[in-house]
């Protein structure tokens, strides 16, 4: 079904494709009730070819009536954030069910959960040139969702975590970083910026509550060490940081005052705004030692 949808002509392929998409969401769920089939895994690997292929698609492609086109788009992004939302939320990077599978099949269920993201993020949400915004912002909540799986857990119970459970989760953090960052945004990645503009402010969320939790197991365990994978999480957002340089109009996304970013845009700073808005968070920690 997939090689035909993708070997059709480029106006039915764009009435089929939100009913593609959302199919192979379907057959995606399918791993809820059915961790150990193969239903989902195949329709996974499948929707990774389609969402691809769609989103580099020109609108010139799908013929002259835009007014069809771009409804159709808008089914085709509204259903790939229902996938999204649902497989990646829901399933992926998830502890596994007391049916304890092989080795081989943990370590193949993990690399494509990580393919599914690596697809979501460089293909997706770096390439897409017309995804609505409300639509980034789903799409963009959804990773930071999975992102803050680690930081969500108490401490007493956070060092139980499996270790692909914590790989999953930092693996969407440094998404996020990633999108963000103006070292990615060459000529392959058109409409980044926007995908940027967006995802800053929730990054910079992300990292506040990550650092301030840090902060509260310290106080809470005193003497006693803190588990490996929440200093794991709080050394990754401290490396992602020193490595993120911002664009300007990224910059400019940031809740900080204006006339801050005014100093920050003559003196060609900008590139490292999102430490200025972070500052209360470090003062805090650097206060506490």
């Amino acid at each position: 079904m997939v090689n035909l949808f993708l070997e059709a002509p480029s106006n039915e392929r764009c009435s089929a494709s939100p009913q593609v998409i959302q199919g192979l969401g379907r057959c995606m769920n399918t791993r809820r009730d059915n961790p150990r089939g193969t239903l989902w895994r195949v329709s996974a690997e499948c929707f990774n070819r389609v969402v691809t292929d769609e989103v580099r698609q020109e609108n010139a492609e799908c013929g002259s009536d835009m007014n069809s086109y771009r409804l159709s788009r808008a089914r085709f992004w509204k259903e790939v954030a229902d996938v999204y939302e649902t497989f990646l939320v829901g399933s992926c990077g998830r502890v596994l069910s007391s049916d304890v599978p092989s080795a081989d099949s943990a370590t193949a269920d993990e690399s494509l959960e990580m393919t599914v993201l690596t697809v979501f993020g460089d293909s997706v949400l770096k390439l897409q040139k017309e995804a609505p915004v409300e639509v980034l912002q789903r799409l963009v909540n959804c990773l930071d969702r999975c992102a803050s799986r680690t930081g969500s857990l108490p401490i007493q119970t956070v060092g139980l975590l499996p270790l692909h459970c914590s790989r999953f989760s930092l693996g969407c953090l440094q998404m996020m970083f990633s999108l963000c960052s103006c070292i990615s945004k060459t000529s392959s990645y058109p409409a980044v910026s926007e995908t940027s503009k967006v995802s800053i402010s929730i990054l910079t969320k992300r990292c506040e509550v990550i650092l301030g939790q840090f902060l509260a197991d310290e106080n809470d365990l005193g003497d006693r060490p803190l588990p490996s994978v929440r200093i794991e999480e709080t050394v990754c957002v401290l490396q992602e940081l020193a490595r993120l340089i911002l664009d300007i109009e990224t910059a400019n996304a940031l809740n900080i005052p204006l006339y801050l970013k005014d100093a920050l845009r003559e003196n060609q700073s900008h590139g490292r705004a999102h430490l200025l808005s972070l500052l209360p968070t470090f003062s805090e920690l650097v206060v506490s030692r």
